[in-house]
């Protein structure tokens, strides 16, 4: 709801986390709640890991996606509306979740995890914050900087440090093709298969894979530019990024 605030614990955990952490840590429901009781302001202030450990992986495969759960959940980076010409800006008003999506992160060292992002909308302005960018009149607008993740489709995010290596690829003549084939025959030997499970497939795609090349050099161009790339919304994605470059 509106008038809860974000910046503080909740005093009650939502039944599917509650139900993972039991049947993970091997306790009873009401042995959770008590100790989120106790320890929920000092669990809400910890920093954010920026990966999960191997144990906690084997945790959500074996509890957690049959829940809706996954490691990675891809939140905007901004709390507030950014829009300066907005009420909600002005008064500093939180932004609060609207859409959640199930998508896929194809990983460097780990092949494609599943996963969830968020997108939250300003009640006020009607501006959409996306995990890479945020969206008015149909105009997509990214942030500073470069982010862990990016998205390259509706579903599908890529880790930077896997962008990076398609990049060095590229550079000593390597397809998109031949990335997309290469990580493929990789994913294909590693234990897991929880992506295949999650509605879309764990396969990265030639036109997935060059989309990231030129989204990740544009805002390294941009940033070192001093400025924000903008794009279409709309459309289709070849030509969003065609009229960028």
């Amino acid at each position: 709801p509106q008038r809860i605030s974000v910046s503080h614990a909740p005093d009650v955990l939502p039944d599917s986390v509650t139900m993972f952490l039991a049947t993970s840590l091997d306790m009873s429901s009401d042995t959770v709640d008590n100790l989120w009781y106790i320890v929920k302001d000092l669990v809400w202030e910890l920093p954010m890991s920026a990966e999960t450990s191997a144990e906690d992986e084997v945790a959500f495969k074996l509890h957690g996606h049959k829940l809706g759960l996954v490691e990675r959940t891809l939140y905007p980076p901004v709390k507030t509306c950014t829009n300066p010409d907005c009420t909600a800006w002005q008064h500093g008003t939180l932004l609060k979740k609207e859409e959640q999506r199930r998508v896929v992160v194809f990983t460097h060292s780990e092949g494609a995890r599943p996963g969830w992002t968020v997108h939250v909308k300003c009640r006020e302005c009607n501006t959409n914050y996306h995990f890479n960018y945020s969206v008015k009149d149909q105009l997509r607008t990214y942030y500073n900087g470069i982010p862990q993740y990016i998205q390259v489709s509706d579903h599908q995010f890529v880790e930077l440090n896997l962008a990076m290596h398609w990049m060095d690829l590229m550079q000593i003549a390597v397809s998109a093709t031949n990335c997309g084939h290469l990580y493929g025959i990789a994913q294909t030997r590693r234990t897991h298969d929880d992506a295949n499970h999650w509605q879309f497939g764990s396969v990265i795609t030639m036109e997935q894979v060059w989309d990231c090349f030129v989204i990740l050099a544009l805002l390294n161009n941009h940033q070192l530019r001093g400025e924000r790339l903008v794009v279409p919304h709309d459309g289709n994605q070849k030509n969003r990024l065609t009229e960028a470059m």
